[in-house]
């Protein structure tokens, strides 16, 4: 995407968008130093705190039309589950498109292998994939109590809410698990496998 062609709308729901999954608001220097540490600790790329700080306004010495590089907006997207900030900002003109009544998402609508990536706190990312009947497959996980290779049943997901699983492992009966029990998810339907 050319830096030129990014709305300040999108740039604004971004920024909303990581605070709401690192679950902190940028305010301070020690805030733009937590973000930059974690996109780097997390394989996001490294970023400035005071790159950080342009892009969140927090410094204008590049002048009020600053546009923060192709990196810098990928590096982020990345840390909330999107390949880059054309898939991020693709997804909310789709949504925008449709007759829409919240950001949730019934599961059995989905085609069989999409995959789908949830967030929440602290710090916990699990992939997975959409197997038919309400089933995924774990296909990644980082940071949660989930297994890759767990069958996990839900009807439904919806953003920013907690998530309720039906846990199949190992053919041992299955076990009640909530993703986001306290802030909720961020999901992120990526496509067919």
């Amino acid at each position: 995407m050319n830096n030129n062609k990014i709305k300040a709308e999108d740039l604004a729901r971004l920024k909303k968008d990581v605070e709401r999954y690192i679950s902190r608001a940028l305010h301070t220097p020690a805030d733009y130093i937590y973000l930059s540490d974690r996109l780097q600790n997390e394989g996001h790329g490294y970023i400035s705190p005071t790159t950080l700080k342009r892009v969140w306004g927090y410094i204008s010495d590049k002048g009020d039309d600053y546009t923060p590089s192709s990196y810098t907006l990928n590096s982020i997207c990345k840390l909330i589950g999107f390949n880059d900030i054309s898939e991020y900002c693709k997804e909310e003109a789709e949504i925008q498109s449709k007759d829409y009544k919240g950001e949730y998402v019934e599961t059995l609508s989905l085609p069989a292998d999409t995959i789908i990536t949830l967030l929440w706190q602290p710090n916990r990312k699990v992939q997975l994939r959409y197997v038919g009947a309400e089933n995924f497959e774990v296909v990644d996980n980082e940071n949660s109590r989930l297994r890759i290779g767990d069958i996990v049943q839900c009807n439904s997901l919806t953003q920013h809410a907690p998530a309720f699983f039906r846990v199949i492992r190992d053919g041992i009966k299955p076990f009640s698990y909530v993703a986001g029990s306290a802030q909720g998810i961020f999901y992120h339907i990526h496509s067919q496998s």
